[in-house]
């Protein structure tokens, strides 16, 4: 089972993006639509470097978005209908996830479904939070964690081991475990009746033990012959 991985303690890192090469993740490529700020912009680069990641950056807001889209070489200016309808991609990826909460965010921006059949929006654009959110989401490989913590000098929790701990810790029986509902009422059809009447009938027969009674002997019985 793959360990969830969480980066706390967020202190930015260097300026320039690594120039160490970086391992593609397995599976399709997602459209990250992030502002143009440079803290997510960091982190936007950084994710394409181990993930097939197609990245379009927005500024202002609607009606009239600026948009850009990162060609592998640099900003290309985007029309916003192109984008609405996808036409500047190759291929449409199966996944966007969209930076921003909805007063950053435009709302031009949302509507992909024509194109692409997942979607996803992150409001919280501080760095640990960001790369926690895309990294759950993707998800991130153990030597991605690793790789990201590095990179921007986090640290690294495991919470899977925590949340074992407490799967472990919990008894149904008792009252450590999360009751949400009442329980069932007892169950018509094996009663506490038909239990007892079954055992009964499966149980060995007993012999009966008579009681020991009087012992009449034939002298005794014989009534006495009066005296003349």
């Amino acid at each position: 089972m793959k360990k969830l991985m969480v980066l706390l303690a967020a202190l930015v890192a260097g300026v320039t993006l690594l120039s160490t090469p970086a391992r593609a993740a397995d599976g399709d490529a997602v459209l990250l639509v992030a502002p143009a700020r440079y803290t997510v912009m960091q982190v936007a680069f950084d994710l394409a470097r181990r993930y097939p990641t197609v990245l379009v950056s927005y500024q202002s807001a609607d009606p009239s978005p600026r948009l850009h889209v990162w060609n592998g070489y640099e900003w290309m200016p985007l029309q916003p209908e192109d984008y609405r309808s996808g036409s500047f991609l190759q291929t449409f990826p199966s996944r966007t996830l969209l930076l921003g909460d909805d007063a950053l965010l435009p709302a031009s921006l949302r509507d992909v479904s024509a194109w692409c059949p997942e979607t996803k929006q992150f409001p919280d654009l501080e760095t640990p939070a960001l790369v926690n959110a895309i990294g759950q989401y993707i998800p991130f490989t153990p030597s991605d964690w690793r790789w990201f913590a590095g990179r921007y000098n986090l640290t690294l929790t495991d919470t899977s081991a925590a949340r074992q701990k407490q799967l472990d810790s919990e008894s149904y029986y008792d009252s450590t475990a999360p009751v949400k509902d009442p329980a069932p009422s007892f169950f018509k059809y094996f009663t506490r009746s038909r239990r007892s009447r079954a055992s009964a009938a499966d149980a060995p027969i007993e012999p009966v033990e008579m009681a020991p009674g009087e012992v009449i002997t034939a002298d005794d019985a014989a009534d006495p012959v009066p005296a003349n």
